[in-house]
């Protein structure tokens, strides 16, 4: 999703003139009503890939002919407003956020805006609304890697952003949210034209916090407009191991979940629902100085065609060094390294692509 240029030349004009010191969140307002601040970051990722990949920029598995060698870009920085607004009827507080980043797949150094999130939430007590484009309630966790916009997507990861409508309850140990949710990231052979239902309950326990999360929808084949049912489950778990060490993970089952940035769809010469089997865990390590990451993830998809990749695995690990700000509340500038080992699994026999990936990335986090 583009927008348009008058609201680039407003994000560009804050950032040039609030671009001052580094620290938690650039304050650009603040007042009774209205505080306003900037986030985001800075960021150079510089890959090599042994052989051949999905994508240099956004990469996800490996395949038989795709990019391959190295690839430098700035694409993957990031941009993002925070709004603390005023207080409404009934004891609501109001609040927005709005990010950007640069992705743009068609180019490494002539990138364009693209909108990640847009919403207003309003908030009374336990209970939030929120209103517009944000992350999902299934599947809601994110692995720490350098691969900003591949994240182990198709490899085990799900979950995306979209725009919707969400009900969320934090009490002190058990949370619940809700959603109705636009399925327009569906593509391909499927035509998905009902919106997508979400919903997650989670409880936090002695600092661990375990979630169950479901969603439901219906698809519309291309070829026949037979009807197919998009379901998905999915748990997930943040669990610390020592005061700088912690677990998280998913596992995740359902049908048709391309929706999801599953490779799993409809099958378009059964026109089944492809089953898919996700997940993705890791230890990771947050210091004083470094940080450091190891992790795998695995995705299987069933009622593939001969020759279609029916499985994707994929072992990483990594670490970031810490440039440390002199300023109180500064954020560090982070030089990081990854190394990754993607594998494929074919259907029918025939090659199994495999390929080894380094990142190397430079960033400023304001």
């Amino acid at each position: 999703m583009k927008i348009s240029y008058l609201p680039r030349l407003a994000v560009v004009a804050l950032a040039l003139i609030f671009s001052g010191v580094a620290q938690a969140e650039i304050p650009l307002v603040s007042g009774t009503n209205n505080d306003l601040s900037m986030y985001g970051w800075l960021k150079l990722d510089a890959t090599y890939q042994d052989d051949d990949m999905n994508s240099k920029v956004a990469p996800r598995f490996a395949v038989e002919s795709g990019d391959e060698g190295t690839n430098l870009t700035a694409m993957h920085s990031r941009f993002g407003l925070k709004w603390a607004g005023p207080q409404m009827e009934y004891g609501y507080k109001v609040g927005g956020v709005f990010e950007i980043d640069l992705f743009d797949g068609s180019s490494n150094n002539q990138m364009d805006l693209r909108t990640r999130l847009a919403a207003f939430t309003l908030s009374n007590g336990t209970s939030t609304w929120l209103f517009g484009q944000h992350w999902d309630v299934f599947s809601p966790l994110g692995p720490t890697t350098l691969m900003t916009n591949g994240y182990l997507w198709q490899t085990g990861n799900l979950g995306f952003r979209r725009a919707q409508a969400r009900y969320t309850y934090q009490g002190e140990a058990w949370n619940f949210a809700g959603s109705i949710n636009d399925p327009s990231t569906g593509g391909g052979t499927s035509d998905v034209d009902s919106p997508l239902l979400e919903g997650r309950v989670g409880y936090d326990w002695s600092g661990a916090k375990f979630g169950l999360s479901g969603t439901y929808g219906k698809d519309e084949t291309t070829v026949s407009s037979t009807d197919a049912d998009i379901w998905g489950l999915s748990v997930d778990a943040m669990i610390p191991v020592t005061a700088e060490i912690y677990f998280k993970g998913e596992m995740a089952t359902g049908e048709d979940l391309g929706v999801f940035l599953s490779r799993g769809k409809v099958n378009p010469l059964t026109e089944d629902a492809q089953e898919t089997f996700s997940a993705w865990g890791q230890f990771v390590y947050s210091g004083a100085d470094w940080n450091w990451w190891i992790g795998g993830a695995v995705e299987t998809v069933d009622d593939t065609n001969a020759g279609d990749i029916d499985d994707t695995y994929a072992f990483f690990g990594g670490a970031q060094w810490k440039l440390k700000s002199t300023v109180t509340g500064g954020k560090p500038i982070l030089i990081g390294a990854e190394l990754a080992s993607f594998n494929s699994s074919t259907d029918g026999g025939g090659d199994d692509p495999d390929s080894l990936q380094l990142i190397l990335s430079a960033q400023y986090t304001f």
